[in-house]
């Protein structure tokens, strides 16, 4: 290969390579100047390794501690880089459904039990419009239940202690929200007006009753289910937490940005095929088209996570094959998070 040739690919090479450690750099000093540093010392040596193995860049150790280092760099952010951008690229997007029979509405507002602050203030309001419309309002939760059946709900979904604490950690760890700190108010006007705004779903104790009445007519399943918590070791949620609460500000801050993408990219995924959900999804549908069906002539306003809308229209379907989708409108439940701080212009404050 001429010279000239050999020194302008050389140069395009090395351009591509700072171009990419630049890249890299920033999101691994946000997680820590040691993080980058170690990285980068690790590919370093790794590239000294290579040299010394292979031979041929023999008197040429600096280049390749610089390789390795760049290139260590690049392959530890690449998948950081992939995860932040995933909100912007694949959005999370859950339905707001209105279906109709010809008589009467049913609007379905689907929802994640952690997301944007932005996302739950819009569906309070929209709560609100149509509470004010007539509405019934129906939303999810489910009621307490006995101990044996709350332990037996821990156990199946992987819990350590109260569900809902649980969701307002992860939700403080991802620098989201929990839902249940938006709809409180709900729940505290159900107390007033029992009648038109109304805990919709079942207890534990009955998720639990539904279970056993399962396992008794399928054996298989309670074997299952053993196989899943035998398989399940390591650390749990509730310790993965704990750690997380331990980090300093930076190391949230970044890890906080990097759950957001994988909260999109999870939750943005199909219901998995699980022996739960026979409880946690089919059982609790048809539960509540026989609410809806009971309330007849009533239009009805539900907030339920979206994962239940495709069962619940079927089952819908069966006690009233009138209904119909009239209308679908989407909204992001995942945004960029809503604690960012600028500044005034000088003397704004006067």
């Amino acid at each position: 290969m001429p010279s000239v040739t050999a020194i302008r690919i050389q140069t395009l090479l090395w351009a591509v390579l700072g171009v990419l450690f630049l890249l890299s750099a920033p999101i691994l000093w946000a997680a820590s100047p040691l993080v980058l540093v170690a990285v980068a010392a690790l590919g370093a040596g790794l590239g000294l390794v290579v040299e010394w193995a292979i031979r041929s860049y023999r008197h040429r150790w600096r280049r390749s501690a610089l390789v390795g280092g760049a290139l260590a760099c690049t392959l530890v952010a690449a998948p950081l880089y992939w995860l932040v951008l995933q909100p912007a690229l694949h959005p999370l997007a859950v339905p707001r459904v209105t279906l109709g029979d010809g008589t009467r509405q049913v609007v379905f507002q689907g929802m994640v039990h952690v997301g944007s602050e932005q996302f739950y203030r819009s569906v309070v309001y929209d709560m609100i419009r149509a509470r004010d419309a007539g509405y019934v309002l129906y939303f999810e939760g489910t009621l307490p239940g006995t101990p044996e059946a709350t332990a037996w709900l821990n156990a199946a979904v992987d819990a350590d202690g109260d569900l809902n604490a649980q969701y307002a950690r992860v939700a403080q760890a991802c620098g989201m929200q929990f839902q249940g700190d938006f709809l409180g108010f709900v729940q505290r006007q159900a107390a007033i007006d029992p009648a038109h705004i109304i805990s919709a779903d079942v207890s534990v104790t009955e998720m639990y009753d539904e279970w056993q009445r399962l396992v008794a007519a399928r054996p298989e399943l309670a074997q299952a289910m053993a196989a899943d918590g035998a398989n399940a070791g390591g650390l749990s949620i509730s310790r993965l937490l704990d750690i997380v609460s331990g980090l300093g500000d930076r190391q949230r801050d970044f890890l906080a940005t990097a759950c957001r993408g994988a909260f999109t990219m999870l939750l943005g995924r199909a219901e998995s095929q699980n022996d739960m959900n026979l409880v946690v999804l089919d059982f609790r549908n048809r539960k509540l088209a026989d609410r809806i069906a009971a309330d007849a002539g009533q239009d009805i306003y539900i907030t339920y996570g979206s994962g239940h809308f495709p069962g619940l229209l079927e089952e819908m379907r069966k006690r009233n094959p009138s209904w119909q989708i009239l209308s679908t409108t989407w909204s992001t439940a995942i945004l960029p998070p809503d604690d960012a701080v600028g500044h005034l212009p000088a003397g704004a404050d006067r």
